[in-house]
């Protein structure tokens, strides 16, 4: 049974790598161009094409804070209802850790054979989740339920973003979707499913031309996500997998310092930039279950992508997620 769930699922997720798009990021807006068009000094211009850079990495580091793992942490076992209609509930709260670096805009070497510094970013997100189950789906067989069943999902979080690493504010969190299964999980069988949310964070600010930084930028960030999952439960250890997919986009807006230390807009927030890209990820859930509770560990890996600095450094988005969190089954 556990053969045919994977090659079932190997099947749901066929679709996707089909179509698998590599770690890029995508924009409406030539850097080269605006940051030429400012009128920079050469220091200037790298600059400015290095807030890009920064822009391009910092996106998906914090959106995959936003987009976490597993929507349902801890199983892909579909919800289903109580009672034909009255609706069956998961609630918990999960702790997600990133840890990511981009280029030191803020504090940018004089000369420009000087290489670029390196700031180190660890951002954290405490999460509300909410699972509804409004439909029960079909049965296969006997023991085979669950499918096509259907459980409307909801996440509510601030995005905590460290101040002494150049951001200005924080961010509220928060997303909508649902999910579709495929298998209930049963004594024989592993519980399977597939979903989709759409989540959107505020936007969010980085370094201040005005109190004496080199550069600043800001954008918001918006996450689609495409998750299918496979979780097998043994007595008190519950294991999961879930491979996932998520559409970053976001309205970009920076500028640079110029010799005097006064802004100079490259894309304003009145007419920003729209950047986008995509990564693939997985994740692997370990739960210890207490009738119908349950705590969970959630270990995320994203698509890693190098971009290079005006100087030639490299750096690297997409590395790893830690998350903690707890489940409770109404």
């Amino acid at each position: 049974m556990m053969r045919r769930a994977g090659t079932l699922l190997f099947a749901v997720l066929a679709f996707g790598g089909a179509s698998r798009l590599e770690g890029q990021t995508a924009s409406n807006f030539d850097v080269t161009a605006l940051c030429e068009a400012a009128g920079l000094t050469s220091r200037g211009t790298a600059l400015c094409r290095d807030v890009a850079t920064a822009v391009e990495l910092t996106q998906p580091e914090i959106g995959l804070a936003l987009a976490g793992g597993n929507p349902v942490l801890g199983t892909a076992s579909p919800i289903g209802t109580k009672f034909r209609w009255l609706p069956r509930m998961f609630i918990g709260g999960r702790l997600s850790f990133i840890w990511a670096e981009i280029p030191d805009i803020l504090n940018y070497p004089e000369a420009s054979g000087d290489p670029v510094g390196k700031v180190d970013l660890s951002v954290t997100m405490p999460q509300l989740d909410l699972s509804v189950g409004i439909f029960d789906g079909f049965m296969l067989n006997t023991t085979l339920g669950g499918f096509a069943s259907v459980e409307l999902l909801g996440s509510l979080g601030p995005v905590l973003l460290p101040a002494g690493a150049g951001f200005q504010n924080d961010a509220t969190g928060w997303g909508l979707g649902a999910r579709i299964g495929v298998l209930r999980e049963s004594f024989t069988a592993p519980g399977i499913s597939v979903s989709g949310m759409y989540k959107s964070a505020g936007r969010i600010r980085y370094g201040n031309v005005a109190d004496g930084d080199d550069a600043q930028f800001s954008m918001n960030l918006n996450v689609t996500s495409f998750r299918a999952g496979i979780s097998k439960s043994f007595v008190a250890i519950g294991l999961g997998f879930t491979l996932g997919y998520d559409h970053y986009s976001s309205d970009v807006a920076f500028g640079v310092a110029d010799e005097l230390g006064n802004l100079v807009p490259v894309v304003s927030e009145s007419a920003p930039a729209d950047v986008s890209s995509g990564r693939w990820s997985a994740f692997a859930d370990v739960s210890y279950i207490v009738l119908f509770f349950n705590i969970v560990a959630e270990f995320g890996w994203q698509e890693t992508q190098t971009l290079t600095t005006s100087n030639g450094a490299e750096f690297q988005s997409g590395k790893w997620l830690l998350g903690l969190g707890i489940r409770f089954s109404l």
